[in-house]
């Protein structure tokens, strides 16, 4: 199937590991142009490296700390700038601090908010206005999360920032029909990633329990009891930014192995 991808100018941010770099690769198979920013320069330069080497494709890469607005600003004026007009974000970022609810003072509740509600929301509003201006639409991926529709005490502000990111993408998608940009969130439930050990290791300690009957314990919340691999994920992320996404905005995606069971 031919996702109409070839020549796009793609941006994915925090794309240097975890499920954003394996985003970026995705849109680079297919033959986007696709910048990739990261704070770290050494680690943004070898996953470049990797994914030109792995794919043969356009890639860039932009040294950008998304808490700094204006480094994210700058990101994406140097973007268009020099590749064109945007025609998709992938809105990635860190994923917050957590700890047992006693112990969350209201500087880490600040902090989850400036390390992952904010900068995503930042460098989706710079976007959109640059594709209002240019009148052809464009397509909007905010990074989210499972524990916004299924809470966790141990992953008490992830859940707060994923859903909401859930909330503005739904009223962002009312701003940007009349334009044609199409704006929807992918929630990732457990993969194979950083992140993913980082919250094994919080549960195994607020649980008092072994790192690995953590691991087995959020494996077994999915129906098909395992992490899901990141390329399972990008397959997604890569549809929605596609023309064959023509008729979704607005919308949630729980890529999740079933683990999330509301409905």
């Amino acid at each position: 199937m031919d996702l109409g991808l070839a020549g796009k100018n793609v941006i994915v941010t925090a794309g240097s590991g975890g499920l954003g770099f394996y985003i970026a690769k995705a849109y680079a198979e297919e033959g986007a142009s696709v910048t990739v920013s990261a704070r770290n320069p050494g680690r943004l330069a070898e996953a470049v490296d990797r994914i030109r080497t792995e794919t043969g494709g356009i890639i860039h890469s932009v040294v950008a700390d998304m808490t700094d607005a204006d480094a994210v600003g700058a990101l994406i004026d140097q973007v268009e700038d020099q590749h064109g007009s945007i025609d998709v974000l992938v809105s990635n970022s860190g994923g917050a601090s957590t700890a047992p609810f006693v112990e969350m003072t209201d500087d880490l509740w600040r902090d989850a908010a400036e390390t992952k509600i904010i900068p995503q929301i930042r460098a989706a509003r710079l976007v959109f206005r640059k594709m209002v201006a240019r009148g052809v639409g464009g397509r909007i991926i905010f990074m989210a999360g499972t524990h916004g529709r299924q809470p966790h005490a141990h992953a008490i502000t992830a859940g707060y920032c994923n859903a909401a990111l859930q909330n503005v993408n739904k009223a962002l998608s009312e701003d940007g029909g009349p334009h044609n940009i199409l704006s929807n969130v992918i929630n990732p439930g457990p993969f194979e990633t950083e992140r993913m050990v980082y919250l094994a290791q919080e549960k195994a300690r607020d649980d008092d329990i072994s790192l690995d009957q953590a691991i087995a314990e959020l494996t077994s919340e999915t129906v098909l009891k395992r992490y899901g691999k990141p390329e399972e994920l990008a397959n997604v992320a890569v549809f929605l930014g596609s023309a064959r996404a023509s008729y979704i905005t607005g919308a949630t995606f729980d890529i999740d192995g079933g683990q999330v069971k509301t409905i």
